[in-house]
C-alpha cells in the first residue's frame, strides 16, 4: 500500500475499513482504505495535522499545530470535522481515556485529560529535579484503560493510570528511541526504534522487549504504526520524504 511521496505525521485505525493520515508534506488529514490502499476523503484544516488517536465510532481526535485539538468523524465514507478543543500550548501526542482526550507538550513536558468540551481534568507536570519525561511524543491507551507514553529522549515508554500518576517505566536497548506506539491488547504494546530501524513487542506484565520486525523486513526509520486486529495486519510509517504505507501480515 502506498500514498503519493509525502511525510506522513502518523496513522490511526478508526474501523477494520479506515485509516486516517496526517499528511505534513499536504498538511491535511487523509482518509484511507485499508484494504485497498486509496484515499476515499481529504480534509485541509487551517493548520497541520500532528499526531492522531481513535475514539471510537469511526471517531478520531487530531493535534494540530496552531496548539488546538480537532475531534473528525466519518460519515457515509468521507471525513468531517466536529469539535475544536483548545489547548493551553503547541500539544503533541494525543490519546483517549475514557470519553476523554490525553494531550503532551514538549516544553516544558507535562500531560492533561481534558474533556471534549475542553475542560481539563487532570494534569501531570514534573516537580523538583526529577524528571520523567522530556519529550512525552507519542502516546496510546490500552483495552484496560491505561495511559502509555513514549519519550525518545529519556528512551522509555512510561505506563500512566487515567488520572496520569506514573506507574511503571519501561526501558530496554531494543526500545531504542521509541516513537509510535500501538496497543495491541492489554498486555502488548508495539513501538516504533526509530533508530534501530525496528518494530519492538513490549509485553507490560513482565516488561519483556522484543523484536518483531527489523532492517531485513524493510523497516528503515519507523515513525509510526497501527494494529488492525480484524485483519492481523501492521501498517506502518517510515520518516522519509518518498513514504510508503507498508503493511505487514502478523501471525
Amino acid at each position: 500500500m502506498c500514498t503519493e511521496p509525502c511525510l506522513i505525521g502518523d496513522i490511526a485505525l478508526l474501523s477494520p475499513d479506515y485509516l486516517l493520515l496526517a499528511n505534513w508534506t499536504k498538511k491535511t488529514i487523509q482518509l484511507v482504505n485499508s484494504r485497498t490502499g486509496s484515499t476515499l476523503s481529504e480534509g485541509s484544516p487551517p493548520h497541520c495535522p500532528k499526531r492522531i488517536c481513535p475514539m471510537g465510532g469511526e471517531r478520531a481526535a487530531v493535534s494540530m499545530s496552531d496548539g488546538k485539538v480537532q475531534l473528525v468523524q466519518v460519515r457515509c465514507g468521507r471525513l468531517t470535522r466536529g469539535t475544536v478543543l483548545g489547548v493551553k500550548a503547541d500539544c503533541w501526542g494525543v490519546a483517549t481515556s475514557g470519553d476523554n482526550v490525553v494531550v503532551s507538550y514538549y516544553s516544558p513536558p507535562w500531560l492533561e485529560v481534558m474533556s471534549t468540551d475542553g475542560r481539563v481534568l487532570h494534569r501531570f507536570e514534573e516537580s523538583g529535579e526529577a524528571q520523567t519525561f522530556q519529550c512525552p511524543d507519542f502516546l496510546t491507551t490500552s483495552s484496560d484503560g491505561f495511559i502509555y507514553a513514549a519519550d525518545c529522549f529519556v528512551r522509555a515508554i512510561i505506563k500512566l493510570d487515567s488520572s496520569l500518576h506514573v506507574l511503571q517505566t519501561f526501558s530496554d536497548p531494543q526500545l531504542g528511541r521509541p516513537f509510535g506506539l500501538t496497543s495491541v491488547n492489554s498486555d502488548t504494546l508495539l513501538a516504533c526504534n526509530f533508530d534501530n530501524n525496528s518494530i519492538v513487542h513490549v509485553n507490560v506484565n513482565n516488561g519483556k522487549v522484543t523484536t518483531i520486525l527489523g532492517s531485513e523486513d524493510g523497516i528503515v526509520r519507523p515513525n509510526s504504526m497501527a494494529y488492525c486486529p480484524q485483519q492481523r495486519k501492521l501498517f506502518v510509517c517510515t520518516y522519509k520524504k518518498t513514504d510508503s504505507i507498508q503493511v505487514y501480515q502478523m501471525d
